[in-house]
């Protein structure tokens, strides 16, 4: 229960981030969330809009722990089983445009029945952009400057980690969009 409260609450949050001033470069620097934003060329593949989509889930990844390890929070771990789940929500999202965490009316998480029992509670962020926004360093600024986000990111109960980017002809209004999702999980 407590996963879905973080998901849901994150839904409303990325309508707020999404509001937020463009995360170009100079908005990057002035952020005060920039600063738990890994420096550029820590993470590979960071701020490439258009890399192949492991290396940029894996660049992703790399953020999220650089993010946790600054707080004081353990790195988790790469999850293929997670990674697959995240992957199949993009799709869900791609093909039926409804930007949220239960597209077309689908439970949350998107494959909740391939993630078994080795969890019993787990976040989701969703994130889409287009233009210079497309990267894995523009969809963790965007999370770090939403509290509902960081609630996903800085949760202390999370082990594993898996990533997904869909690159999309348009969503929401938006063309030639970048859509990224994330999925955390662990046991209390």
């Amino acid at each position: 229960m407590r996963a879905v409260l973080i998901a849901t609450a994150a839904v409303a949050a990325l309508a707020v981030a999404l509001s937020a001033p463009a995360l170009g470069a100079s908005s990057q620097s002035t952020s005060r969330w920039s600063t738990y934003l890994a420096p550029p060329g820590v993470c590979p593949n960071s701020n490439t809009a258009h890399g192949s989509p492991s290396n940029e889930a894996q660049a992703l990844m790399c953020l999220v722990n650089w993010t946790r390890h600054r707080i004081g929070l353990p790195a988790l771990t790469w999850s293929p089983r997670l990674a697959a789940a995240a992957e199949v929500k993009a799709r869900i999202v791609a093909s039926c445009g409804d930007f949220s965490h239960y597209p077309c009316g689908t439970r949350w998480p998107a494959s909740n029945s391939t993630l078994g029992r080795r969890w019993n509670v787990w976040g989701e962020n969703l994130y889409f952009g287009n233009l210079w926004l497309r990267s894995p360093r523009a969809a963790m600024l965007a999370w770090l400057r939403s509290p509902e986000h960081r609630t996903v990111l800085f949760s202390p109960l999370w082990r594993s980690i898996g990533a997904s980017v869909r690159e999309n002809t348009s969503l929401d209004g938006a063309t030639a969009v970048s859509l990224w999702v994330l999925e955390v999980a662990g046991r209390n």
